[in-house]
């Protein structure tokens, strides 16, 4: 988890778009986001697509080499 919190927190300040903002358009509470980003609470998996969705990040799962 820890790496998509760090691609939403990168994708954030390159659209420039304020957590408030993103927790009202996936129905959490600020603070709920501020734990979420910080890595002190996890969302469930229909609140992370909505993340994705509206930073418009594509999510790509590869194979990893050896597997």
């Amino acid at each position: 988890m820890g790496m998509i919190r760090k691609t939403i927190k990168e994708a954030m300040r390159i659209r420039k778009v304020k957590s408030k903002d993103l927790a009202e358009y996936i129905g959490v509470s600020g603070s709920s986001m501020s734990l979420f980003l910080n890595g002190k609470m996890n969302l469930g998996q229909n609140k992370i697509e909505a993340i994705l969705e509206y930073l418009n990040i594509g999510l790509v799962i590869k194979k990893m080499p050896g597997q």
